[in-house]
């Protein structure tokens, strides 16, 4: 059977248990209904005229009592009402005459008719020589016995009242027992298909739900069985079919895993550079040969065991871990950490990297961690590093000697110049000293990457600082009409430096500042505490860096805006490669905010301690 159907049967017979609930709930209320009607139709209106019929009696009898007084007045309005009372008394009894429901009402009712007729009669044959006698002895009498059979009727609808009463009660009785038989058996009946229902509908849901994660668990051999031709069976189907493609698929793709897998082992295993392989709780799956010899371990003595106990016994995979490396300059001009090893009897050079790997929702499943060799670039570093520095050793003394000449020729003692020669020395002057700056700036450079840099640390305060940077620029911002503001920050520590470095750190900022702002610039340099740095910070309203050179600002050779400077202040580009080594090995940081066309803002932090 479909599950349509099953379900669309499962609604009728709701319906139908719920028409019948309504169709019984109708009769023994209509039951309840009759009863109630029954009461009052068969007693109340009799009970009720009966009542009616007393009162006029009692008004007739008061009309004859009134006569014996003899007042005129007072016996016209006894007639008034002795009439009145009798039409009303004879309506009333018409009625209980016309609504005859218990035994023996009906006899009883002549028997009240005959007497009241006599009550009457002797009221009516009365004449002029009425009097008390004959009231008290002849009316009065009658009157009761006609009183008499009204409270015996009475008494006989009140007990028909109340033995209908009792069939209602009974009647409610029933109701409420056929109402709760009902109304159990629908029940039982809604109970026996909840529990029958899992069996048909539920179970098989359920049983496929458990199927289904079985399925994500990689289980591809689970089946369902199936038992029907519904809907649930055709899933169930569905779900075989699916499972056994699954089971095929992972066959074929376990077999080109497992071809890839040893094809990719194959490439790292030969590669130059180290690699080593851990998974999420940092035990080693996969070593390549150049690990193994730079380690001195076999892959057995590694594999499957966790990197840092093996790293409490080995030193340099201690020092892999634990960044026990040596700054060193790269050929970009940045700084990055090396490891020296010595290998095959040399001593190399490697860049280490840990590189993360997450799995499709991001959680960590594994690291690697790579040991890149870079002897060769290292090698043609220091190559390029001590060429540029001969050739510019070389270059200085030439140069010193044509600017000396050029002072010479522009003195007056060895001879008058013209306009124009003047104007010629004056260009040659400026690309000289350009030149000698830009070599002095080299031999910086490579002295810098070389490391024989020697740095003087000494206790200085901030002001003397800033009056050593600041003082030689003073001339500068006075011929570019430089609007300056300083800002230092009130009771600054002292600092333990190099002043020399720092100082000509800011000047080149300063310096920098002025190139690119123009004529009537502003430049702003601030002195601030963060914390436990102090933060230096030069802002122009220049022309501001492009967005794609924010990042190459500190290498080496990079300009920007060439068009936008005058001959005398462009540079070669070293000025900030320099600062930002001379910032570093102070253990401070530098770097640029910048918009395009409205300025720039270097910072640099210098620690306290």
């Amino acid at each position: 059977m479909k599950l349509k159907t099953l379900i669309l049967r499962g609604y009728v017979f709701t319906a139908v248990i719920i028409v019948a609930l309504s169709s019984f709930s109708i009769y023994f209320i209509e039951r309840l209904n009759y009863a109630s009607e029954k009461i009052l139709k068969d007693n109340y209106l009799s009970i009720e005229s009966v009542n009616k019929m007393i009162d006029n009696l009692d008004i007739i009898d008061n009309s004859q009592a009134v006569l014996l007084s003899r007042k005129k007045t007072e016996k016209e309005t006894s007639e008034k009402e002795y009439s009145e009372a009798r039409i009303l008394f004879d309506r009333y009894l018409v009625v209980c005459e016309g609504n005859i429901t218990e035994t023996g009402e009906r006899e009883l009712l002549a028997e009240l008719r005959k007497q009241y007729e006599k009550y009457i009669t002797e009221i009516e044959t009365a004449d002029s020589s009425f009097s008390d006698i004959k009231y008290l002895n002849v009316l009065l009498p009658e009157y009761r016995k006609v009183k008499a059979f009204c409270f015996d009727l009475l008494r006989m609808n009140e007990k028909g009242m109340l033995l209908k009463n009792d069939i209602a009660k009974n009647v409610s009785r029933e109701t409420e027992i056929y109402m709760l038989i009902v109304a159990g058996i629908s029940l039982l009946i809604v109970l026996i298909i909840i529990l029958k229902a899992p069996s048909t509908i539920i179970q098989p849901i359920l049983e496929l739900t458990e199927k289904v994660e079985a399925i994500s668990e990689k289980k591809y051999s689970e089946r369902i069985e199936v038992k029907s031709d519904n809907e649930v069976g055709a899933l169930a189907r569905s779900f075989n079919k699916m499972a056994e493609k699954l089971s095929e698929y992972e066959k074929s793709s376990v077999e080109n895993l497992i071809i890839e897998k040893k094809r990719a082992e194959a490439i790292v295993e030969n590669m130059r550079d180290a690699i080593i392989v851990l998974d999420e709780n940092s035990d080693v799956i996969f070593v390549n040969k150049v690990s193994s010899e730079l380690l001195g371990l076999f892959k057995s003595d590694i594999a499957g065991k966790n990197v840092y106990k093996i790293a409490e016994k080995n030193n340099l995979l201690h020092d892999i871990l634990n960044g026990s490396d040596q700054p060193l300059p790269d050929k970009s001009g940045n700084t990055n950490t090396y490891l020296r090893i010595v290998y095959k009897d040399k001593e190399e050079f490697f860049l280490k990297d840990f590189t993360s790997i997450p799995d499709y929702t991001g959680k960590i499943i594994g690291t690697i961690i790579a040991l890149k060799n870079v002897t060769g670039f290292k090698e043609l570093d220091e190559i390029k590093s001590g060429f540029v520095a001969t050739v510019s050793h070389e270059l200085k003394t030439p140069l010193a000697a044509m600017n000396m000449s050029l002072r010479l020729m522009q003195d007056p003692r060895v001879g008058e110049l013209n306009s124009e020669q003047k104007k010629l020395t004056a260009a040659m002057k400026d690309e000289v000293k350009r030149l000698l700056k830009m070599v002095n700036e080299l031999l910086n450079l490579s002295k810098i990457e070389s490391g024989g840099e020697i740095y003087k640390y000494q206790e200085v305060s901030v002001e003397e600082l800033i009056d050593a940077a600041v003082t030689p620029m003073l001339m500068q911002f006075e011929q570019n009409r430089i609007s300056f503001k300083l800002n230092v920050e009130e009771g600054l520590p002292k600092l333990k430096l190099d002043v020399n470095k720092i100082a000509w750190v800011i000047i080149n900022l300063l310096n920098n500042a002025v190139r690119y702002s123009g004529q009537e610039g502003e430049i702003k340099f601030s002195v601030s505490r963060d914390n436990s740095c102090i933060v230096f910070s030069v802002s122009d309203n220049g022309v501001g860096i492009k967005p794609e050179f924010i990042d190459k600002i500190f290498q080496k050779f990079v300009q920007v805006n060439k068009a936008n400077i005058d001959s005398n202040y462009k540079g070669v580009g070293l000025g900030l490669a320099i600062a930002k080594e001379f910032i570093e090995a102070h253990k401070g940081i530098i770097y640029v905010k910048s918009e395009y066309g409205k300025g720039s803002e270097f910072t640099f932090k210098l620690p306290l301690s």
